[in-house]
């Protein structure tokens, strides 16, 4: 009698104590090969580092205490370009909420940020200002080719507005790819899965830098690749015109009486404005992790404005075989129709919108979607079976 009831008050205490979770096999295997990538990467960063240290000092700052103030005054200044960006955007551009922050809205999914964030946001911002230092160094020297100008009175048509859009697109189409890239099932979960741990992006800055070092490489390296794609763009397009006018070909509109291409005179693109493209970016690119409704068409590509959505003309142009969708994405601005609820969308449903400021890549390869407001409990339990 004792015994069994011995017995059975074990039995009892086995059962109220809470079972372990049992890790499968395939969240093992990520979380190994995530440690492993990220012992790696430590490793090729330090013996880089150790190997070519003016890559954190290319202006060759006499000692530490200054480069550290260089990078504190950095960090101010992101935090209040963070701050200005709110406050233009909601002072003077008036701009509202997305409908799925507004009051009476269902709650919307916010993750607070741990410590793998903060580590991640540390070692980006070192990142951050090795770039920074590097890009005026960079522009300083004259670029690449010595094509860089800093005067203001070699402004031109070429190496302002086409310099600026050449560098807009040409980010883009390099960065919705590799973005893409980052959302494979064999990559996903060891780079990009944290900075999709908010599925609603609020925290501006805070939310944009939150990612894997990795990634925040390879933006870094597509604005790299913006730049020197605006500052050969415009003097090859401008030598290949110059030798179709050696040829015997006239190019009264586009060539000056001494021969050279008007659009591409004073070099590829000027220092000011790789400045200012690079604030631009720097804005957009927090506006893109905030809940305002702030959308654009970029200039000199169409406007939905002039067209509108509904246009039969557009229409027309649509049922156009093969080609009409891309004529009509092209004239009415939509490929290039910057908007925050496209990035959202994208935190959503991790699949679709892999453009930062247009939506050419997606248009093109089908994985573009239009904003969707608020869901139901219901239609969010859908949309992630489906997913």
């Amino acid at each position: 009698m004792c015994a069994t009831a011995t017995t059975t008050s074990v039995q009892i205490v086995q059962a109220a104590q809470p079972q372990t979770p049992r890790i499968s096999r395939r969240l093992q295997r990520q979380r190994f090969c995530s440690i492993l990538l990220d012992s790696v990467t430590a490793a090729f960063i330090l013996h880089y580092l150790y190997n070519h240290p003016s890559y954190l000092n290319p202006w060759n700052l006499p000692n530490a205490k200054l480069w550290f103030v260089g990078f504190i005054c950095i960090r101010l200044g992101v935090m209040f370009y963070d701050h200005l960006v709110v406050l233009v955007v909601e002072k003077y551009f008036k701009s509202k909420v997305l409908p799925t922050r507004e009051s009476g809205a269902p709650p919307v999914r916010f993750v607070q940020l741990d410590a793998r964030s903060y580590i991640y946001l540390f070692l980006n911002a070192f990142n951050e200002y090795s770039f920074v230092m590097r890009l005026t160094h960079y522009l300083w020297q004259g670029g690449h080719q010595q094509l860089l100008s800093w005067q203001i009175s070699q402004f031109t048509l070429g190496n302002t507005l086409i310099a600026f859009g050449i560098m807009f697109i040409s980010m883009d189409m390099l960065y919705a790819p590799l973005h893409h890239l980052l959302h494979l099932p064999s990559l996903y979960p060891l780079i990009h899965k944290h900075h999709h741990r908010q599925h609603f992006p609020t925290r501006g800055y805070l939310d944009a830098g939150n990612e894997h070092p990795i990634e925040h490489m390879i933006g870094v390296m597509c604005t790299w690749f913006a730049v020197c794609a605006s500052e050969i763009a415009l003097p090859t397009l401008g030598m290949w015109f110059n030798r179709l006018v050696e040829n015997g070909l006239s190019w009264q509109l586009f060539s000056s009486e001494d021969g050279d291409f008007i659009a591409t005179r004073g070099g590829g693109v000027h220092a000011l404005t790789v400045m200012i493209f690079f604030q631009f970016h720097a804005a957009l690119a927090c506006l893109n992790h905030s809940p305002y409704n702030v959308q654009f068409y970029l200039p000199a590509i169409g406007s939905g404005a002039i067209f509108g959505s509904n246009s039969k003309l557009l229409h027309w142009v649509n049922e156009i075989p093969h080609f009409g969708k891309w004529i009509k994405g092209l004239v009415s601005g939509q490929w290039f129709q910057y908007a925050v609820g496209h990035h959202e969308m994208h935190h959503r449903k991790f699949n679709f919108n892999y453009g930062q400021y247009c939506m050419f890549y997606d248009l093109w390869m089908g994985t573009f979607i239009e904003y969707e407001g608020p869901m139901t409990a219901a239609q969010l339990l859908e949309s992630k079976k489906r997913m």
